[in-house]
């Protein structure tokens, strides 16, 4: 069993023990996932931000929802909700993109506990 607390609070690895009954190979493999794929999701946001297509932000925020839930990473996760409610709603401008350089600084901080628990 991978167990994160008092090491790792920014995040919580209770789902994925739970599902994946302790299985240390498995959990890796979702973090790895994790770390591959969610940096592709808010980078895409970061372009959209440029772009100024606030639109486009709901379905990247609705995609990297599940992937962020299942690490117990719930300030993030909260982020990431209010990205995907706000740009569902026509939301604009300085809000969204404050939430997204949230999000991606959030990340970029996590990523490296990630990265130093997966060569654990």
């Amino acid at each position: 069993m991978i167990d994160n607390e008092n090491e790792y609070p920014s995040f919580d690895l209770s789902y994925l023990n739970q599902v994946f009954q302790g299985n240390k190979e498995m959990i890796h493999q979702i973090i790895s996932m994790f770390v591959k794929q969610v940096p592709d999701y808010f980078s895409e946001m970061q372009e959209c931000v440029v772009r100024a297509d606030f639109s486009a932000l709901h379905p990247l925020a609705h995609k990297a929802k599940s992937s962020i839930a299942m690490l117990g990473l719930k300030d993030m996760e909260a982020l990431v909700l209010e990205i995907e409610k706000k740009s569902k709603n026509g939301d604009k401008g300085a809000m969204l993109e404050d939430l997204v350089s949230r999000v991606v600084e959030d990340y970029n901080g996590i990523s490296v506990q990630l990265e130093y628990l997966l060569k654990e």
